[in-house]
């Protein structure tokens, strides 16, 4: 949401954009809410699923296990999609939280966001909140006032959180530069705060952040930005008559190096991140390709905020950042290919 909006401006957004989403037609219930009616479920809920991959930070220890991904409808007894939605769930909410936290310009008028965030903590509390703000009987007063504890809420829980964030995406090397000796990166996949052999090993799929990299001529790689996972959670009401997904609408972007808000929305780079170059003699290049054919490497990046944030687009939020260290390693056998610490 554009700053200075009012809520009621950005709870009208919400409605109308809600009604944009693929697949099924919805019907919009409250700012970053809309719902499906669901059939009654004719079976009791299956057990909460507890062999979960837990990250190590900037998850809220109470979150409502109630709000998933999205696999399996409310009464279904699929225990391997309902783990699978919450395994999801924790893939993708603490990098989103770090952004919103670390975002020098989102406010109250930011409303689906913190629908959002509510709802992760309480299906209940998001549902009421969703209903209060753009429901046809709302309480316009209690929702706005839920706002701001939100707000609140998140920013007093951030502040007991580390300041940096660490998160691990696969890539795979390119051809070798026989001028530099480096191998480029490419092909990077979904990052999150778990390693990817730790979270393959629980789920095949999984979300995450999309990574954007840069390659240089000659070889050297920069992280352009990390952009938060669009995944919208969802509740089911009391009766499990109705879901409730809760659409973020606005966007968050980390992005790395000399940056500044540019035109239409196109980012002003003005010197990029470097990431410490993968360098290898000819035969260590060889021996690394024909050992591992995939040239599949795994980087672990930590980084902390830095300076104001910029709006992107009007629904688009930027967070600038620096690194703090970087490091490659072979995806076989973790050996470091490359590190760095900034």
């Amino acid at each position: 949401m554009a700053l200075g909006w009012t809520q009621a401006g950005a709870a009208s957004l919400a409605l109308i954009l809600a009604g944009c989403g693929g697949g099924n037609s919805q019907a919009s219930d409250g700012a970053g809410a809309s719902t499906d009616t669901a059939a009654a479920a004719s079976k009791p809920a299956a057990p909460l699923e507890d062999a979960l991959l837990m990250p190590p930070s900037w998850m809220p220890s109470d979150w409502d296990r109630n709000v998933t991904y999205g696999a399996g409808e409310p009464g279904s007894d699929d225990s391997k999609n309902k783990r699978s939605a919450r395994q999801q769930m924790l893939a993708t909410v603490p990098f989103t939280l770090w952004a919103v936290a670390n975002d020098t310009l989102v406010t109250e008028a930011f409303e689906p966001i913190w629908v959002w965030y509510t709802a992760i903590r309480s299906c209940d509390r998001g549902i009421q909140m969703s209903d209060d703000l753009a429901g046809e009987f709302g309480d316009r007063e209690r929702g706005k006032a839920a706002l701001t504890q939100a707000r609140t809420e998140l920013k007093t829980w951030a502040a007991s959180q580390p300041r940096e964030l660490t998160l691990y995406f696969t890539a795979r090397l390119g051809q070798w530069n026989e001028s530099t000796g480096a191998f480029p990166l490419q092909q990077p996949g979904r990052a999150t705060s778990f390693k990817p052999k730790a979270i393959k090993a629980i789920d095949d799929f999984h979300d995450g952040a999309t990574v954007q990299l840069r390659t240089s001529s000659t070889g050297e790689n920069a992280i352009t930005y990390f952009q938060a996972s669009l995944v919208a959670p969802q509740c089911p009401n009391r009766d499990k008559s109705r879901i409730y997904k809760f659409e973020k609408m606005s966007q968050w972007w980390v992005y790395f190096g000399d940056v500044d808000t540019g035109v239409a929305g196109l980012v002003d780079f003005k010197a990029p991140a470097l990431l410490p170059p993968i360098t290898m003699s000819r035969e260590a290049a060889a021996a690394f390709s024909q050992r591992n054919s995939q040239r599949e490497v795994e980087v672990a990046v930590t980084f902390v905020p830095a300076g104001s944030s910029f709006l992107k687009l009007s629904d688009q939020s930027a967070i600038r950042a620096n690194y703090k260290q970087v490091t490659i390693t072979d995806a076989l056998n973790d050996t470091v290919l490359a590190s760095k610490a900034y």
